[in-house]
C-alpha cells in the first residue's frame, strides 16, 4: 500500500507541470485579448472604428537625396560630405561603399565605426545629417488647392515639415473642413496605416503632438463636417493653417431679393458673409422670410450640404455667428413669408441686408411732385418734405391719402391727418413702404376756383374772340 501511494504521488507530481505548460500559446492568447496593444487602424475600417492614435515618433531614416557629413577625429583628410545615391548607397574613401537606405543616423554611425575599426585603433567618428531630401506628399479633401506637393525640409531649426506646413502649402482649409478627424495615411513596413489627428485639440489646448512630423509619401485627408459651427469657424479663420480665401467666391442668390442672380463677393474689406451677398443682390424684398434662408453647398467629395440660416436671431441677439461665411459655388435661397409682423418689418428694414433706398410717389399739391428716392424706413413727413413740402396756396395740408399695393396684389387706401411736427407713429406719421403713393389734395378755395375756371373757361375764350371782331368793326 505504501508503494502504491508513492507511485500515485509521483504521477500526480509529474502531471501537474505538464498540464500547466501543455498549452502556453492559449494562455498567452487569452492575456492578449484582454489587453490588446494599441495599433493604428487600416483605412478600410468604418469611420466610427477609427481611434485617435497618433503615429509613434521615430528617428529619421535616411534615403536617396539626403546629405550626411562624416568626420574622423584627428584625420581631417578622411570623411567628408556624402549624398546618398538613388540606390541608397554612399561611397567613402578608405572603407568602401555601403547601402544605408532606411537606416537612422545612429545606425550609420555604428556601421561606419565598425568599418573604420578595420583600419584604425579605436576610431572616433561623428555622423551628421546636414541636408534632407524633399518630401513628396499629397493632400485631399476640404482644402483650397488639393493635390501633390513637394516640401523642402529646410525649415531652420525644425528639420521636418509638419501637417500645418502642408495645410498652408495647400492654401488653407475650406469652410466645411472637419479638423477634428484629419486622416494621416502612411506606409509602414509595406502596409498602409491610417491615423486620426485632432487639430481642435491643437487650437483649444495647445496640444503640439497633434501637429505630426510628416514623412516621405504621407497622404493627408481633411474630411467635411456635416454641420458648420460658427464659433469653431472664427478660431480656424485666425489660425495660420486655417480657413483662407484664395479668390473672391462666386455665389448665386435666388428668391426674395431685389436682383437675383450670380455675384462675386469681395474679400478685400472682410470675410464674404451672407449679409454682404444679400446687399449685392439689392437687399431683401418686403416679404422675405429671413428665418428660413437656405445655403446649398457642394463639398469636395461632390455631395450637397444644406445649411439653414435664421438671420432674425442675429437681429434679435446680435449673434454674428448666424451671418455665415460663404464658399465658392454656394447657392442662397431666400423664401417668401406668408405674413410678417409690422414691428418686425420695421426692424428688418433697418438691417444692413435690406435695401438702403426705396421709391415713393408724391402727387398732387406739392412743390415738386413725382417719384422720390428716400432712405428705407422713412416716414410720411419725410416724403412730403422731400417733395418740397406742400404748395401753400393750393394744398389741403390737413389730410393726405396713402395708397399702398400689398404683397398679395390688393390695394389699400387710407386718409391720414397730417402733423409735420409729429414723431413717427401709425396714425399721423406712419412708416412708408416701397412704391407707396401719397396723394395731396387741393384745399377748398383752390378746388372752387379751379372748377369755376373750368366752367367759365370756354366763355372767356369766346369773349376774347368777340372782342377781337369788335376791334375790326370799329375800324
Amino acid at each position: 500500500m505504501q508503494c502504491k501511494f508513492t507511485t500515485f504521488i509521483v504521477v500526480i507530481g509529474i502531471n501537474i507541470p505538464i498540464l500547466l505548460l501543455s498549452n502556453p500559446t492559449q494562455a498567452q492568447s487569452s492575456i492578449t485579448q484582454e489587453n490588446p496593444p494599441l495599433r493604428p487602424l487600416l483605412p478600410i475600417l468604418p469611420r466610427n472604428n477609427f481611434q485617435k492614435i497618433l503615429p509613434e515618433t521615430k528617428p529619421y531614416t535616411l534615403g536617396a537625396g539626403d546629405v550626411i557629413r562624416v568626420s574622423v577625429f584627428e584625420l581631417p583628410d578622411q570623411g567628408g560630405e556624402f549624398q546618398i545615391f538613388t540606390d541608397g548607397t554612399i561611397s567613402i574613401p578608405l572603407i568602401g561603399t555601403f547601402n544605408i537606405q532606411g537606416k537612422t543616423v545612429s545606425e550609420v554611425y555604428q556601421l561606419l565605426t565598425k568599418e573604420y575599426a578595420r583600419f584604425l585603433k579605436r576610431p572616433s567618428i561623428t555622423v551628421t545629417l546636414i541636408a534632407q531630401r524633399p518630401l513628396r506628399l499629397a493632400i485631399a479633401g476640404e482644402v483650397n488647392t488639393p493635390g501633390k506637393y513637394t516640401l523642402n525640409p529646410d525649415l531652420g531649426d525644425r528639420k521636418r515639415p509638419k501637417v500645418t506646413d502642408l495645410l498652408e502649402k495647400a492654401g488653407g482649409l475650406t469652410i466645411s473642413a472637419n479638423v477634428k478627424e484629419i486622416q494621416l495615411r502612411r506606409t509602414e513596413n509595406s502596409e498602409e496605416r491610417t491615423y486620426l489627428i485632432d487639430f481642435w485639440q491643437l487650437l483649444q489646448q495647445g496640444d503640439l503632438k497633434q501637429d505630426v512630423d510628416l514623412q516621405d509619401g504621407d497622404v493627408i485627408i481633411v474630411p467635411k463636417q456635416e454641420t458648420i459651427n460658427a464659433q469653431e469657424y472664427r478660431q480656424l479663420a485666425d489660425a495660420n493653417f486655417g480657413i483662407k480665401f484664395a479668390a473672391p467666391p462666386n455665389v448665386t442668390i435666388i428668391g426674395e431679393v431685389n436682383r437675383p442672380g450670380s455675384y462675386t463677393i469681395p474679400i478685400e474689406t472682410g470675410e464674404p458673409r451672407l449679409t454682404v451677398a444679400l446687399q449685392q443682390s439689392g437687399g431683401i424684398r418686403e416679404m422675405a422670410n429671413i428665418r428660413e434662408i437656405t445655403v446649398n453647398r457642394i463639398t469636395r467629395d461632390g455631395q450637397q450640404q444644406s445649411i439653414e440660416i435664421n438671420l432674425w436671431e442675429m437681429l434679435e441677439t446680435g449673434d454674428i455667428d448666424k451671418d455665415i461665411v460663404l464658399k465658392n459655388g454656394d447657392t442662397i435661397i431666400v423664401p417668401r413669408a406668408e405674413e410678417i409682423d409690422p414691428k418686425e418689418a420695421q426692424t428688418i428694414a433697418s438691417a444692413n441686408f435690406s435695401p438702403t433706398e426705396m421709391i415713393v410717389n408724391v402727387v398732387g399739391s406739392v412743390r415738386q411732385p413725382g417719384a422720390l428716392k428716400i432712405p428705407m424706413n422713412s416716414s410720411l413727413n419725410t416724403a412730403i418734405l422731400a417733395s418740397g413740402g406742400f404748395d401753400e396756396r393750393r394744398a389741403d395740408q390737413s389730410v393726405v391719402e396713402l395708397v399702398r399695393v400689398n404683397s398679395n396684389g390688393t390695394v389699400t387706401k387710407r386718409n391720414i391727418s397730417v402733423n409735420l411736427a409729429a414723431e413717427v407713429n401709425e396714425q399721423t406719421n406712419p412708416i412708408l413702404k416701397n412704391n407707396d403713393v401719397i396723394m395731396v389734395s387741393r384745399n377748398g378755395m383752390t378746388a372752387f376756383t379751379d372748377n369755376l375756371e373750368t366752367i367759365l373757361g370756354p366763355i372767356g375764350r369766346s369773349f376774347s374772340i368777340l372782342n377781337l371782331f369788335n376791334v375790326f368793326n370799329n375800324n
